[in-house]
């Protein structure tokens, strides 16, 4: 089901390049050994962690999460010509960028978030903004096995003693998505292939529960079954995004059909999407519904 936007967010397609702009941009860039930003922003963020650990705000075994988007959520935005080879280049400074993030933060305090949102979209074959990017005839099973591979290459930079995690997202643009989901298919989809390449074990993998889906909530989350043997082969921690704010009673509801669907697999609960564009107001209201509706994992310090 497509549901549009309150607001419209358009772009108009920028003219094309010409292949001695394309030649000079490539190889400018191919010199200049471009970073992506992510992990000078992580070590700077992870001297913020470890000072309020000192503080005693952060109990002993939090972890310092690193949220990393994927190839798609960054190319989808290149200019057709500049796809192929710009790809290839951002692909490899993102790649450096994971390197250099794991030598400077201590790997019993890290873990690593890869970020599969746009991913979703191109999946499913949506016509995703910007305008100019569409769908070739053909290119969707290509395209998805690209997903696949980069998303693996990702998990395999990631070292065995550093967590690792997927968050699957259907976008959050004004707590809207680009398609209501039905149910979870295309999720476990994507997550069965995902474990059949990974070559390390994947910690914990988050899935997205809208407030669409409220009336389904039995097919949805039955939509995931074929997941737990694989989790449970990987030792994998599910986390289920069901807490939105303003809604401890609806909370609940998705909480007991998610047990009855699950049966006795347990369950980590979160929110649907990253904090990123919640409205500061919200953010009580998520914490108090979070804490009501979970149990402790740290034991609180002596």
């Amino acid at each position: 089901m497509l549901l549009p936007l309150e607001r419209e967010y358009k772009l108009d397609a920028p003219p094309p390049l010409s292949p001695a702009q394309m030649s000079a941009s490539i190889k400018r860039l191919q010199g200049a050994a471009p970073k992506t930003g992510y992990d000078d922003a992580a070590i700077e963020s992870y001297q913020k962690f470890v000072a309020l650990r000192r503080q005693g705000a952060l109990q002993k075994g939090v972890r310092f999460q690193v949220c990393l988007p994927s190839y798609f959520n960054i190319g989808h935005w290149m200019v057709p010509e500049f796809r192929g080879e710009g790809s290839a280049i951002y692909e490899e400074a993102l790649l450096r960028d994971m390197r250099a993030l794991q030598d400077a933060i201590p790997h019993e305090d890290l873990a690593i978030q890869i970020d599969l949102a746009v991913d979703t979209a191109i999946w499913i074959g949506y016509e995703h903004t910007p305008p100019w990017f569409h769908e070739q005839p053909g290119e969707l099973e290509q395209r998805r096995q690209y997903m696949i591979d980069h998303t693996v290459r990702m998990i395999s930079l990631i070292d065995p003693d550093v967590e690792v995690g997927i968050h699957n997202c259907y976008g959050d643009l004004d707590h809207k998505h680009f398609v209501e989901p039905e149910s979870l298919a295309v999720i476990a989809e994507r997550g069965l292939r995902l474990f059949e390449k990974t070559p390390r074990r994947i910690d914990f993998f988050h899935v997205p529960v809208p407030l669409s889906a409220m009336d389904k909530l039995d097919s949805y989350f039955t939509s995931i079954l074929p997941l737990l043997p694989k989790f449970a082969e990987h030792g994998t921690e599910l986390y289920l995004g069901l807490v939105h704010p303003n809604d401890l009673e609806g909370t609940k509801k998705r909480i007991e059909a998610a047990k009855t669907a699950l049966g006795d697999f347990d369950f980590g609960v979160a929110t649907e999407c990253g904090w990123g564009r919640t409205p500061s107001h919200e953010i009580a209201s998520i914490m108090e519904i979070s804490r009501e509706v979970s149990e402790a994992v740290i034991p609180a310090d002596d």
